[in-house]
Formats: C-alpha cells, structure tokens, sequence
C-alpha cells in the first residue's frame, strides 16, 4: 500500500470528487452538531462549559471546511499527491475535534463514540486498500489516549451527565436513542452509497466489455473472411510466377529471373501469413472446434518424425522423451498441432546448425507437460514479455531471420488457452530456449 493511490483507479479528477463529497458531509454534520447545541442547551442537560466548547467546536469545524472548500476549488488544480495529503488532513482534523466532543460529553459515557464508526467507512470510501485499517487505528489511539489521561492527573474527566442513573433520566434516554438512530441511518447512506457507485461502475464495465466483445469480434469476423478470400487470388499468382520461373526461367534476363523468383517469395510469405490470420482467429468460432480423445504420446511422435527433414537439412538432432505407454487425452487435434508445430519449427528456425532441439511429455498431477526446448539463439530477458504478442518479433529474431509475421506464439497461446492450458517460457540470450506447456487433463478442467 502506497501513500498516493494510482492514477489509473484514483485519477485526479475521481479524489477531488471525494475531496468536495466528504466537504458537503462535513456542512450536514456541522449543522447536526449545532443543532445538538441548541438542543442540549434548551432542555438543560450536560454542565454549561461543555456545552459552550462543544459550540466552539462547531465554529472550528465550519472555518476549517471554509479552508477546505478553497483548495478544494477548480481555481486551486491541485496534484494527485496534495489532494490526497489535503484529504487526509481532513480526516485527521474531524477525528481530532470528534475526540474532544467524546471527551467534553464524558469520554466512555458519550454516545458520540458511535461516529467514529462514520470515518471508518469514509475512509473506506476515499482511500484505496487499507486505509481504513490505518484510520481505526488512529481511532483506537486517540481514544485510548484520551482514557489513559482522564485516569491520570493530566485531564479531569467531565461527568456529562450530573451521575444520574442513565435509564432513569428520559431526556438521557432519547438522547441515546436518538445518537443510535442517526449513527444507523448514516452508515446506511454511506454503505448504500458505495454500493451505487460500485453498481454504476460495473455497469459502465459490462456496457464497455460488451462493446469490446463486439468490436472484437467484428474485427475477427473480417480477418477469417479476409484470409480466407486472399488466399486463393495470391496462391493463383504464386503458381502462375512459378510456371513462368519453370517455362521461361533459362531464357530470360537474369535480372528478370531474380524479379521473379523474389516475387514467389513474396507471395509464399504473404500465403503463410494469411494461414497466420486464418489460425489466430480459430477458437473464435465454435463450429470449427472438434475435441476428441487422442493419444498425445503417438501424436507428438509423429510431429516430431514430420519435422526430421528440416532437421536434417541444418544437420541438427531432435530428440523426443515419453512415457512407455499411451497419454490418453481429449483435445483438439487441428489446435494441438499448431502449437506444437510452431514450436518445433521455431526450435529448428532459431538454433544452429549441429544444434540439438529436445521434445519431452510427462505428466503430473496437474495434467500433462510438454517441454520443447533448444540450445539456440535464446530470447533476452527484456523481451520475453512480449513474444506473445500478436504480429511482435525480438530485434535479434528480425535479425537472424527476416521472414515471419510475429503471430506463431500468439497463435500458440490462443490454441493453449482453448484448452484451458497455460505455457511458460525460460530463456537466457545464446543459451537456448524452453517452452513447458501445461495442459489440464479432462478430470482436473
């Protein structure tokens, strides 16, 4: 818990709000005290001099609010850190001239220790976190405090109440009655006040989550319907420049032959691509999901043995490690296949030649684990906190390898959440990489 709150729960504009809220209460409960006064002094009850510094108490209380009120004025503009310094100061002067009220209507026998229920919950109100915490217990010592010196020889105590026996006296009585019935009716207005405003501010929530969903998916909508018309006309354009390259490749100019063969490049990136976008938005659509019970030990076999080729092409070794036995799980093939292709490729993608790339299945008590892992290029720390990020790629990736999209790890982390699964990565620059995925078995979701 920090002094000042933060901007983005606690902006400027929200505390001084607060700060003009709190003023007004402030007026109403002036008003009630002085109307106490003239009570008090009507119908004679409680010694004369306690009556008359419970007075000056009210005079005190309306020129603070006065001061208030001024730096509380859109004129002042204050900072974040003065308005909460000018709100605490605030709370601190009520409970000070609250404590001497206690003090001048008989300290344990005033019924106005009930308010001091009333600046717990407004500190509740205002401040974040545990404030409040720290204001009862600023409450308990000023209390404690003011105990311990009228049982000393430093502050007489003041006998409101002439020794009468309490429940004899009616005016006694009413007055109690009455401290009782304000001190419920205020906490009620301050509990339901905070549930308005906490019923207001999730409905502006859900009105703004429902917009985002629906933005969310409209944007979706159009990558699905994009990627999936763009494909055909650039896969159409990739063939006819490769049979261009493959009819006329001998007879024409260098200069064009490279032109061309840049151009398929082109548009087997753009493909690969539009395959990307097609992927991201795939656990977007119900209909496209089909979970059924797979053997995930045979599966990554056979990804693993798919990806031997590239493997060798870079004179690398892939190793894969399970258990003697089938891993039975319910998943959706199609998504579990682009996780762990997007893996495994990147493992081969960013590892050197003579590198060795590992594939590992176990399982706990949690579900199952895949590790793939590499003694590669590694990720720098700095970065790791972005690579699932849709379309984002490290400097040093760029770097190494021009071509990609940056959406294969979003891709992954989409297809590992549809599963209710969750990914961690470890790695250190020139050491390697390590991605360990957790998915739930079906008896654990």
């Amino acid at each position: 818990m920090t002094l000042f709150p933060d901007t983005p729960a606690f902006s400027t504009a929200s505390m001084l709000r607060r700060d003009q809220w709190l003023i007004r209460l402030r007026w109403f409960a002036a008003l009630g005290l002085f109307l106490g006064v003239v009570l008090l002094k009507t119908i004679k009850l409680g010694p004369p001099t306690s009556i008359f510094w419970m007075g000056v108490a009210v005079g005190v209380l309306i020129l603070l609010n006065l001061v208030y009120l001024i730096f509380a004025s859109d004129k002042m503009r204050l900072e974040m850190p003065k308005l909460v310094i000018l709100l605490n100061v605030q709370m601190v002067m009520d409970l000070l001239v609250l404590t001497l009220l206690v003090y001048l209507t008989g300290s344990e026998e005033s019924p106005l220790t009930f308010f001091y229920v009333f600046h717990i919950i407004l500190a509740s109100i205002i401040f974040p976190g545990g404030f409040s915490y720290l204001y009862s217990m600023l409450v308990i010592i000023l209390y404690s405090s003011l105990l311990l010196m009228e049982h000393s020889i430093y502050v007489d105590h003041i006998c409101f109440f002439h020794e009468i026996h309490l429940a004899d006296d009616i005016r006694i009585v009413i007055a109690i009655w009455f401290i009782v019935v304000v001190t419920m009716t205020v906490s009620a207005y301050l509990a339901q006040s905070v549930t308005e405003r906490h019923r207001r501010v999730r409905e502006k929530l859900e009105i703004a989550n429902q917009k985002l969903q629906e933005i969310n998916q409209t944007k979706t909508t159009f990558f699905r319907y994009a990627s999936h018309e763009m494909k055909s006309p650039v896969a159409t354009v990739q063939s006819t420049l490769m049979v261009i390259d493959d009819v006329l490749g001998e007879k024409i100019d260098d200069r064009v032959k490279d032109m061309v063969r840049r151009a398929i490049s082109r548009t087997k990136e753009m493909i690969e691509m539009l395959k990307d976008l097609a992927d991201l938005t795939y656990g977007n659509f119900q209909e496209r999901q089909k979970f059924e019970e797979l053997d995930l030990n045979a599966f990554l076999a056979e990804l693993v043995s798919d990806a031997q080729p590239n493997i060798d092409r870079k004179n690398q070794i892939i190793s894969y490690q399970a258990p003697e036995m089938p891993c039975k799980y319910f998943g959706d093939s199609n998504a579990l296949n682009k996780i762990f292709v997007n893996l495994i490729s990147n493992a081969i993608r960013y590892t050197q030649d003579q590198g060795e790339i590992k594939v590992v299945l176990k399982q706990n008590s949690r579900g199952y684990l895949v590790v793939v892992s590499d003694n590669g290029s590694g990720i720098p720390d700095s970065e790791q906190v972005n690579i699932f990020k849709e379309f984002y790629r490290t400097p040093s990736a760029r770097k190494q390898i021009s071509e990609g999209t940056g959406l294969g790890l979003a891709i992954v982390m989409r297809m590992v959440e549809l599963h209710d699964g969750s990914i961690q990565v470890e790695s250190r620059e020139g050491y390697g990489s390590k991605f360990t995925i957790t998915l739930p078995i079906e008896e654990n979701l």
